[in-house]
């Protein structure tokens, strides 16, 4: 690949975007040209693609930002080039051919891009018949992926897509691994593997998950398996409001068979139950959960003096647009802080919608509500990082 005679650029884009050759390095960043590496990160993505003028507008511009679009191509195009001059240090290499409003890259230079290596090897590896093929295809592409794909564009909708697909397809290959390695009963090589791999992978995959618990188990780990088995049923539903006890039914079982043969006394039941680290702060679940506590209030306040409140609280753009923006996204994540910060032990929420949170409060009077509605409010515009998103609480009782 570094003959002399040949052009070439070496492309990673898992992790963070970086173009190297024996000549020049360069790594994104928004000194040396963000829009620039955008630009690139679509190119190189789409290698072997008819690319359109048009589609690098929309993908550059999503949202008509530019008065100009065809201008500010052109002028972007300009830059980009004179960004990838010191790879060829004295010569004039046209990187882009535009032949009728198609840009295609000069076949004279040789792309090494991570992206479509790892997917190839991925796949040859899936096909394979042969397992020490097979294993030795796994581990090159297990080794090609080195964290979410252009992780600073992870807004844009094209990307997000990409991600997925190649975090899904990293997933496939160590648990294909892991399945070689337990067959060799290497229990410590995969517990490594499963380890790294969920520190790339999106945590609420469960999968992988799974697959460290049973090698918990294989190494004779029952107990810690079972306070991992704690900790991830905390993880999904503090964090996402998911209820994953019975998608992790089989490896539950799994542990107690594991366990040491012995019977609980009610006392020591009890100490088990009041041991369980719980963590502070109100409480936060899915829909489904916070469907059915909503019932047990409604019941309860109906038959004795008690007094709940349905509480919900919406996020939306001061301009009233309909989209989804980063700037909400990241607003509701600092909400959700706040309600777990603010609330009382017994309040219980959700996320009711993309925008919105849904909570019930037990207080003897609508004043209780009000000052709670009020912690909020006040809570949120001190950490409140984009002026142009408004929060709006309402709230009934529950009769």
């Amino acid at each position: 690949m570094k003959n002399n005679s040949t052009k070439y650029l070496k492309i990673s884009m898992f992790g963070e975007f970086s173009i190297k050759n024996e000549h020049h390095s360069l790594t994104a960043s928004k000194q040396s040209g963000l829009t620039s590496f955008l630009l690139l990160g679509y190119l190189f993505s789409n290698k072997g693609n008819d690319i359109t003028s048009d589609m690098l507008i929309d993908v550059l511009w999503p949202e008509g930002e530019s008065n100009n679009p065809q201008g500010a191509l052109r002028t972007l195009l300009h830059r980009t080039k004179k960004l990838l001059q010191p790879f060829f240090p004295g010569e004039d290499v046209e990187l882009l051919t535009k032949n009728n409003n198609i840009y295609t890259w000069n076949p004279d230079i040789r792309l090494y891009i991570d992206i479509f290596e790892f997917e190839k090897s991925a796949h040859r590896a899936f096909r394979e018949p042969d397992q020490t093929k097979q294993f030795e295809l796994l581990e090159k592409a297990n080794a090609l992926y080195k964290g979410d794909f252009l992780p600073m564009f992870s807004h844009h909708s094209w990307v997000m897509f990409r991600n997925n697909y190649y975090g899904n397809l990293f997933i496939k290959t160590v648990n294909l691994i892991c399945y070689h390695l337990s067959q060799e009963k290497e229990y410590e090589k995969t517990l490594e593997l499963c380890n790294k791999a969920l520190d790339y992978s999106p945590s609420t995959d469960e999968t992988l998950h799974k697959q460290k618990i049973f090698t918990l188990l294989n190494l004779g780990r029952a107990q810690t398996a079972l306070e991992y088995y704690y900790s991830l049923l905390a993880l999904f539903n503090n964090s996402y409001g998911l209820d994953i006890t019975e998608s992790m039914a089989d490896v539950y079982e799994a542990i107690l068979s594991s366990m040491p043969n012995q019977f609980q006394t009610l006392s020591s039941l009890d100490e088990t139950l009041r041991s369980r680290k719980v963590v502070s702060g109100s409480f936060y679940c899915n829909f489904d959960i916070f469907q059915n506590i909503y019932q047990i209030n409604l019941r309860s306040a109906r038959r004795t003096r008690s007094r709940y409140y349905l509480v919900l609280l919406t996020l939306n753009e001061s301009d009233e647009r309909s989209i989804i923006t980063e700037d909400l996204k990241e607003e509701m994540d600092i909400l959700h802080t706040i309600m777990q910060k603010k609330l009382r032990s017994n309040d219980v929420y959700t996320k009711s919608s993309i925008c919105q949170y849904s909570l019930i409060i037990n207080s003897p009077n609508e004043g209780g509500a009000e000052v709670i509605r009020h912690r909020i409010e006040d809570s949120y515009l001190k950490k409140r990082k984009h002026p142009n998103i408004e929060l709006h609480v309402d709230f009934k009782e529950i009769v």
